[in-house]
């Protein structure tokens, strides 16, 4: 009995040990999980602030918890996510934590293997929108006057707001008979209304806006085009193709210019003038691919319609993403634009004065790192049924995986 009993208490410790360590793994499991939950709720924060570096973001909340690539542990961040549901969420990060436990009497049974590893995985990513859409968006997120609207400027239409992603009291501000239909989002808690300007929606604060076009980043050809007409006045027509024009585009006195379906990457000037004509309604995308100023004025008419697939869906014009904010795009005197999409202008300001207008049938959505309409300006845009990305102001993020 002695004997039976000496060997049966030599497994039952064996299986007793081999229990604890099991419960070792599950352990290391939970909280890695924990990790990789707190990860993907920081990314998602980080693109719901308009942010670009979540995957930092995701690894600097890692470390906190105790998981980083210093003490062993892999960590991936994909924005979509590579996997389930949320493949195709712009707004979704998904975050995979990997670290090797050691084994120990488990290497016996484990055919000669030291670790075994753990893995844990979440997604996160934004949820109910709050308000919307918004047609204005101003990205700076402590500029005062970051929207800006003066001098009778008016936005008519209430189902197309203004959102500014500033905190500044004066982040968003109107002045002199100004005027907004539709909803209005600030990021922080104040806004600056005087001399008779108006609100008539509701007003959501303490939220950022999203950019809904924040992961779109084109490519331009490593050739320049040649053989097409760049520069033409006094009633000549030209027809465009899609390409790189490094020297720039220039039509002026009545010039018109047809341009064909597809992108367009400018990188020099661009100059509509003195009742000029630019006529690219198939799906056209027009990118600045430096830090130069447009010149758009004078009774010069833009018919642009954005295209409705591909990455560059929603977006008639595109600014750089690393221009300064002093670079100021200029639609002026009495400038025309029947624009059915976004003119889009992440790093610079967009300012639409003297009369200029948009179409009342269109959806022109306006985005810039600061953003102002003055002097008699209207945009009676409407995007609440248009196909394209929204701009819309979400309330919080959430893990959903």
């Amino acid at each position: 009995m002695a004997i039976i009993f000496a060997l049966a208490l030599t497994a039952l410790i064996g299986a007793v040990a081999l229990g604890v360590e099991t419960g070792l793994w599950y352990s290391a499991k939970r909280s890695l999980q924990t990790a990789a939950d707190a990860a993907a709720l920081s990314g998602a924060y980080e693109i719901h602030d308009g942010q670009t570096d979540y995957a930092s973001a995701a690894a600097i909340d890692a470390g906190r918890n105790g998981y980083s690539t210093a003490n062993g542990t892999t960590i991936t961040v994909n924005n979509p996510p590579a996997s389930g549901s949320y493949t195709t969420d712009n707004n979704a990060v998904e975050v995979i934590l990997s670290q090797p436990q050691s084994l120990l009497l488990a290497r016996v049974i484990s055919g000669g293997a030291s670790t075994l590893t753990v893995t844990a995985r979440a997604v996160a990513t934004q949820a109910t929108t709050a308000s919307g859409p918004y047609c204005v968006l101003g990205l700076d997120q402590s500029a005062a006057d970051t929207v800006e609207l003066s001098q009778n400027a008016t936005a008519p239409n209430s189902q197309c707001g203004i959102a500014s992603n500033s905190t500044s009291p004066t982040g968003l501000q109107l002045l002199n008979n100004a005027a907004i239909a539709g909803p209005v989002a600030v990021a922080g808690s104040q806004y600056a209304l005087s001399n008779n300007a108006t609100l008539g929606g509701n007003v959501s604060e303490g939220s950022v806006t999203v950019d809904p076009y924040a992961s779109v980043q084109p490519t331009p050809p490593t050739t320049c085009e040649t053989g097409q007409t760049t520069s033409a006045m006094n009633q000549v027509t030209v027809n465009l193709t899609p390409g790189r024009f490094c020297s720039g585009l220039d039509f002026m006195n009545g010039a018109t210019v047809n341009m064909a379906p597809g992108t367009y990457y400018i990188d020099s000037q661009f100059t509509f003038m003195n009742n000029a004509v630019l006529n690219a309604t198939g799906g056209v995308t027009i990118v600045f691919d430096s830090d130069f100023a447009m010149n758009v004025g004078n009774n010069a008419v833009l018919n642009i319609t954005a295209p409705t697939s591909g990455s560059l869906t929603g977006i008639a014009m595109m600014g750089p993403r690393n221009g300064s904010t002093s670079t100021n795009q200029v639609f002026s005197n009495n400038a025309v634009l029947n624009v059915d999409g976004a003119l889009y202008f992440p790093s610079q300001t967009v300012t639409i004065e003297n009369n200029g207008s948009t179409s009342s049938s269109a959806c022109t959505q306006v985005i810039g790192d600061m953003v102002s309409l003055s002097n008699n300006v209207n945009l009676p845009s409407n995007c609440s049924a248009s196909g394209y990305p929204q701009i819309n102001q979400v309330l919080k993020v959430q893990l959903v995986e």
